[in-house]
């Protein structure tokens, strides 16, 4: 009787031995085909709802509450809502902020409520400009300690010098010291550094992506600010960084790839403890690590791989002292982006079911810790 009303419900339910802890597949965001049809590229939690962001235009397919929207929406209520029409061009990036405020980033120029130079607020009613890009592109956002961080690949933000990477501050941008740069370019390669992504731990930004130099020093593909100057891990990260997490014991974990001719390759996942790198290996089958999030303890990784093709079993794993283990049964697909906020890890990519038979559309959550719901008292 249990597993028939789990059933219609929509989740499914997974006991893991010893630990006597239930976690569940919600599918909510994505069953009956309401999940967004394209893979989100970015996700945030705002305002207690979770807002997504990428190359879509549309959700809630095969429902009356059809919505074509600007590439971005949140749920609410069952189902999923524009934000004033959203913006003319995808969003690559989201972040909640102070002050009640949501960040988006993209290439995008205009929205209904203003003109926009690639990075916009959004105040739960209206959108507004912030000084952005005339050229050039932001990957991610982050805010921490009343700041907003921007970086991507960029030579000015605001009107003002910054190299890749930028904290907006009372309104302005200020760059982070010199920033990061590539000095030593190649055939067909930028003379801008890319930073594809940020993260912080104990007021330290790390910063990951393609480049040589922080500030003055020579620091390969990752780098950290300390509020005063930059600092260089080590001899670095070989290929470039694609996505990093910190562990709540300050442990840097890092995903990344390398070139080699025409072939894009993962490179195994790397742990920095402060003095040294660690390799950690990759999930089996592995062709790409996409996205890196952490519990503080448990390192969740998504992108596309095999943990059990018997079982449809793919793109997702957690990583621990024992090594890579399922995760819920994975996806049917690629996993895109990952976000744990709260006992909850949302998952986004391109996949039609979880679990092998869940059928959910390109948006799911997997719930590690059930918390009661004040407003249902489940």
């Amino acid at each position: 009787m249990k597993a028939c009303i789990l059933l219609l419900i929509g989740l499914c339910v997974l006991c893991q031995s010893g630990k006597g802890q239930i976690q569940y597949w919600d599918i909510s965001y994505g069953k009956n085909m309401i999940g967004p049809e394209s893979a989100p590229a970015a996700l945030a939690i705002y305002d207690s709802a979770l807002h997504i962001g990428g190359h879509f235009r549309r959700l809630n397919s095969n429902t009356q509450d059809i919505l074509q929207t600007g590439y971005i929406a949140f749920m609410k209520h069952g189902k999923w809502n524009g934000l004033n029409g959203g913006m003319n061009a995808p969003i690559t990036a989201l972040t909640s902020g102070p002050h009640n405020t949501l960040y988006a980033a993209g290439p995008f120029t205009r929205c209904i409520d203003a003109q926009l130079q690639g990075i916009a607020s959004w105040n739960g009613n209206q959108w507004s400009a912030i000084k952005g890009l005339t050229v050039g592109s932001i990957n991610a956002l982050l805010s921490h300690d009343n700041h907003l961080y921007a970086a991507g690949m960029f030579d000015t933000i605001g009107q003002r010098p910054a190299s890749s990477i930028a904290a907006l501050i009372r309104g302005e941008w200020t760059p982070l010291g010199s920033g990061l740069k590539k000095t030593r370019i190649h055939q067909n390669s930028n003379s801008l550094a890319e930073i594809k992504s940020i993260a912080q731990y104990n007021g330290h930004i790390f910063a990951g992506g393609d480049f040589d130099t922080a500030g003055m020093i020579p620091a390969r593909n990752i780098a950290y600010w300390d509020g005063i100057r930059w600092n260089n891990m080590g001899s670095g990260i070989q290929g470039e960084v694609d996505a990093i997490t910190v562990l709540n014991n300050g442990h840097v974990i890092v995903a990344s790839t390398i070139t080699k001719g025409n072939v894009i390759l993962p490179a195994p996942l790397m742990s920095w403890n402060g003095n040294e790198w660690r390799e950690l290996g990759l999930p089996p089958g592995c062709i790409s690590i996409n996205a890196l999030e952490t519990d503080g303890k448990q390192i969740f990784v998504g992108g596309d791989f095999i943990m059990d093709s018997t079982r449809n079993d793919y793109g997702l794993a957690v990583l621990d002292e024992t090594g890579f283990r399922s995760l819920g049964g994975g996806v049917r697909g690629i996993i895109t982006t990952l976000l744990y906020e709260d006992g909850i890890l949302y998952c986004a990519g391109n996949f039609l079911k979880v679990s092998d038979s869940l059928a959910c559309r390109n948006i799911a959550a997997y719930v590690l810790e059930h918390k009661k719901d004040e407003n249902n008292g489940t």
